[in-house]
């Protein structure tokens, strides 16, 4: 299920309690606070700290990863784990989809 038809299906769900409102705009910010919970598979590389997941090219297996910033500087490093172990998001060829937010 597409990240649109979820929110779609909860503003379904929600519309009767809004009352009056413009549902081009509830339908916005939900689809924008959904990412972080339905996270959709993209080209873009990560452009910030936290848990994606990642897909290599040909490969069919997601993996999670961890995305933080470099021990030196503020490059955005990934654990790809043994032997690559941290390795410059900038490098890593696959789609991505995050960040993950953390249960609550």
């Amino acid at each position: 299920m597409t990240l649109r038809a979820h929110v779609e299906a909860i503003y379904e769900s929600l519309r009767p309690t809004l009352g009056d409102h413009d549902p081009s705009h509830v339908q916005t910010k939900l689809e924008r606070e959904l990412r972080h919970v339905v996270p959709n598979w993209s080209d873009a590389l990560p452009d910030c700290p936290g848990w994606y997941w990642y897909k290599p090219p040909n490969i069919g297996e997601p993996q999670l990863l961890l995305v933080s910033h470099g021990r030196i500087d503020t490059k955005l490093m990934a654990d790809l784990g043994p032997p690559n172990n941290l390795v410059d998001v900038q490098r890593i060829k696959g789609q991505w989809a995050g960040p993950l937010l953390p249960p609550s």
